[in-house]
């Protein structure tokens, strides 16, 4: 495997963990939360699991040139 879809391919591992944490914190926000702060992290996870399929995809092009 290439060494820049390598890179890609621990980002994409690196943000899913991200996304798991992200979700759990809106399934039991953090003591302190306020709602704004909550719609705001949902937002965020939304665009990132966005990144996350642009991401994933580069992947499968990048694999598929071979």
């Amino acid at each position: 495997m290439q060494a820049y879809i390598k890179k890609m391919v621990t980002e994409r591992d690196d943000l899913k963990g991200k996304i798991s944490k992200c979700k759990k914190a809106l399934e039991n926000p953090p003591y302190g939360s306020d709602q704004e702060g909550m719609n705001l992290l949902e937002t965020q996870v939304g665009f990132m699991e966005q990144y996350l399929d642009v991401l994933e995809r580069r992947i499968s092009h990048e694999e598929g040139k071979k």
